[in-house]
């Protein structure tokens, strides 16, 4: 039997954080991983979405050369080298940052395989490299093994092959219709960037806006940008069923622009991009009385759960899905894992950002949010068209939002749409 002082059981942002530090601090750890080392950021998430972004957009900056004065040939962009670029970025990172003999050298015993409770301070990993089964005792755990894409339950799908944001880096070429199901932020970028390397994109959403998290100025300006840049939007729309067919995928839309009817279309391929689920399957937590809710697994306010040497954090609890959340987690959990005094977790103050073109950025509350929370606000706005720098560069879609308590000048939310909105913010 391995003991260890903390075992962390993924690794992905959070737990590659949390177990580096533990190393260096000179307690026994261990990290245990199914798949790969670097999570859904770098495989299926960040690191490829923002390297397809860039390649998309400098498919779109070389179409519109001619307003800078230049003249360009660029007929159709080329999928593999795109996707060349993209599986280059990853293994440029891994090689780097996320090689597991690179966790090994700091002292943190890195352990591939699948794993389940025994009880609360016991983990069975079927060892991938060994060959072996191995029980781990650890004084705590940590649990962040992530999330997955959560396909909506529409009649024909599975039987489909639809894409998601795990085997869409998978194709080997770019579909020519392409249907986006859900307008958050991946649908969004993953849309726009398909478009932009030669795809006819439709996204459908359930709802009547897209980007619903984001200020309701945002969405519709983003609205707005997206259609004139020529992807099909189609708003408060249902898919009453898909099916496949010999031309592709036949898919029947009711609610939005089918009115009180229904229309039909077929498409080349499906990505969902409506949802995410918890990692939590085959963790045996029932068996221990870790409590899972909606969401993800149930923490409090120092992101433990209910079995009290058991913590949990990253998308697997359902808060804030982003890489930069995850590792802000891991670091109070380092302190309240290893040090006497614990602190609680304040999520107030979280920026993200949206990597579409024009990027979408923002910190603290909507205008609608702090409206009902405080009443009268003030609400100050700049167009990015009177921004001198953005008009010298060709990049005026966009604008600056700021909410302001009207009675102690308290900044209380911060919009941003336009280049670079979230080195801004």
């Amino acid at each position: 039997m391995d003991t260890y002082d903390v075992t962390i059981i993924g690794g992905g942002s959070a737990g590659l954080v949390l177990a580096v530090a533990g190393a260096k601090l000179g307690k026994k750890t261990a990290l245990v991983e199914k798949h790969r080392i670097g999570g859904d950021c770098l495989w299926t998430g960040c690191v490829p979405s923002k390297a397809l972004l860039k390649a998309a957009k400098v498919a779109n900056y070389i179409k519109d050369a001619e307003k800078y004065g230049i003249s360009s040939t660029l007929t159709t962009p080329d999928w593999q080298h795109v996707m060349a670029y993209v599986r280059s970025t990853q293994h440029a990172i891994e090689e780097e940052h996320d090689n597991p003999e690179r966790f090994r050298e700091m002292g943190v015993d890195v352990i591939f395989g699948d794993g389940h409770f025994e009880s609360s301070d016991r983990f069975v990993v079927e060892d991938t490299e060994s060959g072996q089964t191995r029980m781990l005792e650890s004084k705590k755990f940590v649990i962040s093994t992530g999330s997955r894409p959560d396909a909506p339950p529409i009649p024909g799908l599975e039987s489909c092959g639809y894409l998601d944001s795990e085997n869409v880096w998978d194709l080997e070429e770019c579909p020519n219709r392409l249907l986006v199901v859900g307008a958050g932020p991946i649908g969004i970028e993953l849309g726009q960037a398909f478009h932009r390397l030669g795809a006819d994109v439709t996204v459908a959403q359930r709802s009547g806006r897209i980007l619903t998290k984001e200020d309701t100025d945002v969405s519709e300006q983003m609205l707005r940008y997206l259609r004139e840049e020529g992807i099909t939007i189609r708003l408060n729309t249902n898919i009453a069923q898909v099916i496949q067919n010999q031309e592709g995928v036949y898919v029947t839309f009711s609610g939005g622009d089918s009115e009180n009817g229904t229309v039909e279309q077929t498409f080349d391929k499906i990505l969902i991009a409506a949802g995410r689920a918890p990692n939590i399957e085959g963790l045996a937590l029932d068996k221990i009385g870790v409590q899972v809710g909606r969401s993800g697994i149930e923490v409090n306010s120092k992101l433990q759960t209910s079995v009290k040497n058991i913590y949990a954090a990253g998308d697997v609890i359902g808060h804030y899905l982003f890489t930069h959340v995850a590792a802000f987690q891991a670091q109070l959990l380092l302190r309240n894992i290893f040090f006497p005094f614990s602190k609680t977790i304040n999520y107030a103050v979280v920026p993200w950002t949206t990597f579409c073109d024009p990027e979408v950025a923002r910190c603290g509350l909507t205008e609608a949010e702090a409206r009902e929370k405080y009443g009268d606000v003030d609400v100050f706005t700049l167009d990015q068209a009177d921004v001198d720098r953005a008009v010298a560069e060709g990049e005026t879609h966009g604008f600056s939002k700021v909410i302001a308590s009207r009675w102690t000048g308290k900044i209380l939310g911060v919009h941003l749409v336009g280049a670079n909105a979230g080195e801004v913010i």
